[in-house]
């Protein structure tokens, strides 16, 4: 009887795994790094508040979205642009970053020009040859009153062919900027 029993759960475990799974793994396997292209992003707020209770100095809200566009030029995939992950209105250079094998983790140290300090941001994500998904979450450090801390969303889907890198603007450090709705 128990062999009956075992005949089935036997015969059961080789067609869950006797399929040849090689081209499906490859395909969804992860490059070593973040892939060259023209990446359509979209961002959208999950949380916002003021970190010094007052008004935050910057104007979002939970659910705002925006969508920008970003060039990854070919060799830099292991330090794509930071507008990638920023969004736009964001001057960004990396503090530090492990971006390998569809892993993203960086911090960033970011300005925009309506705010007199800075806003640190850690970027968490996994990528692949097509896309990637990151929560990236932010705090300010600002002189004075407005401090904020905001948790963003961001999904990007990799579009055919090759892009031109635009020039930053004289003094960027972050790379292209990306073309945007207002927002967070």
């Amino acid at each position: 009887m128990r062999i009956i029993l075992i005949v089935p759960l036997c015969l059961a475990a080789m067609a869950c795994g006797s399929g040849d799974n090689s081209a499906n793994d490859q395909e969804a396997a992860a490059p070593p790094a973040f892939p060259a292209g023209t990446w359509n992003s979209e961002f959208e707020v999950k949380s916002f508040r003021s970190a010094d209770k007052t008004t935050p100095a910057l104007k979002a809200k939970q659910g705002d979205k925006e969508q920008a566009s970003s060039c990854v030029p070919q060799g830099q995939g292991d330090r794509p642009p930071a507008a990638l992950f920023a969004g736009a209105g964001y001057d960004c250079t990396y503090s530090n970053s492990y971006i390998k094998d569809g892993t993203i983790n960086a911090s960033l140290v970011c300005s925009r020009p309506e705010l007199k300090g800075q806003v640190n941001m850690s970027v968490s994500g996994s990528y692949d040859a097509k896309s990637f998904e990151a929560t990236v979450d932010s705090t300010s450090y600002l002189p004075g009153n407005g401090d904020f801390t905001m948790s963003r969303k961001v999904k990007g889907k990799l579009s055919p062919g090759p892009c031109q890198p635009a020039a930053p603007p004289a003094g960027a450090k972050g790379g292209a900027k990306p073309k945007a709705k207002a927002g967070g």
